[in-house]
C-alpha cells in the first residue's frame, strides 16, 4: 500500500486527497454551482465575439457603400453625359426637321407657281391657236 502512495507523492499528489476533477457539491442549498460560472463566463465571450464581428461587419459594410457611392456618382455623370448627348442630338434633328420642312413648302410654293404660269401659258395657247384660225379663215390678200 505504500507502494501506490509514495508513487503519487512523487507527483504531488497525496492519496488520501485524490478528488476528482469536479467541483466539490454544494454544501448550501443557495450556493451557485462551479460550472454555471464557467458557463456564464462563455457566454460574455461570446457576446463580446459578437459584438466584435459586428462591428467588423459595420466597417465592411461603410467601406463597400463608399465603394457603391463613388461608383453611383460615375454612373450619374455616365447618364448626365448620355443625355445630354441625346439632347443635343435632338436639336439637330429638330432643326434639320425644320429645313426639311421649310423646303417642302417653298417647293410647294415654286410648284405652285409653275402651275399658275402654266395655266398662264395655256391661256396664251388657245388665244394664240384662236388668232391662227381667225386668220386662216380671213381671205389671203396678195400683196401688190
Amino acid at each position: 500500500m505504500q507502494a501506490p502512495a509514495f508513487k503519487d507523492k512523487k507527483r504531488g499528489v497525496s492519496a488520501k486527497n485524490q478528488v476528482p476533477a469536479q467541483c466539490r457539491p454544494p454544501s448550501d442549498s443557495t450556493q451557485v454551482p462551479c460550472w454555471l460560472y464557467r458557463a456564464i463566463l462563455s457566454l460574455y465571450i461570446l457576446l463580446a465575439l459578437a459584438f466584435v464581428l459586428c462591428i467588423i461587419l459595420s466597417a465592411f459594410i461603410m467601406v463597400k457603400n463608399a465603394e457603391m457611392s463613388k461608383e453611383l456618382l460615375g454612373f450619374k455623370r455616365e447618364l448626365w453625359n448620355v443625355s445630354n448627348s441625346i439632347q443635343a442630338c435632338e436639336e439637330r434633328q429638330k432643326r434639320g426637321w425644320d429645313s426639311i420642312q421649310q423646303s417642302i413648302t417653298m417647293v410647294r410654293s415654286k410648284v405652285d407657281k409653275l402651275e399658275t404660269t402654266l395655266a398662264g401659258i395655256k391661256n396664251i395657247d388657245t388665244k394664240v391657236q384662236k388668232i391662227l384660225e381667225v386668220l386662216q379663215k380671213m381671205p389671203q390678200s396678195s400683196p401688190q
